[in-house]
């Protein structure tokens, strides 16, 4: 009977030092994911930041297309004193997109 019991006991023992085993990867496991999360928490891009920095490129972007229409504009007034353009073709490429001028 006192052999039965040990046989329990030490069966008990090996049962719990798997458990213990198991809960203790578990644990070191989470820890590895909880220190993953945060990682990607603090690199990861916020909305916010998205937004803004999507306004700030479209505004350099209008910029860039603005200076270039001046340029066609001048280019277009050029043509038209030198009469290679006529005025109504003139008035037919200020009118296009992106920043078309109402005539004068």
């Amino acid at each position: 009977m006192e052999q039965k019991i040990n046989e329990i006991q030490q069966t008990l023992h090996e049962v719990l030092d798997a458990v213990n085993d198991l809960a203790t990867n578990n644990e070191n496991s989470f820890q590895k994911l909880e220190t993953d999360m945060t990682t990607i928490k603090a690199t990861m891009v916020t909305k916010d930041y998205m937004d803004v920095k999507l306004a700030d490129l479209k505004g350099d972007l209008v910029l860039l297309m603005r200076k270039e229409d001046t340029k066609l504009k001048a280019l277009v007034d050029i043509l038209h004193q030198k009469k290679v353009i006529s005025q109504t073709d003139a008035q037919h490429i200020f009118g296009m997109d992106p920043f078309p001028q109402a005539a004068l």
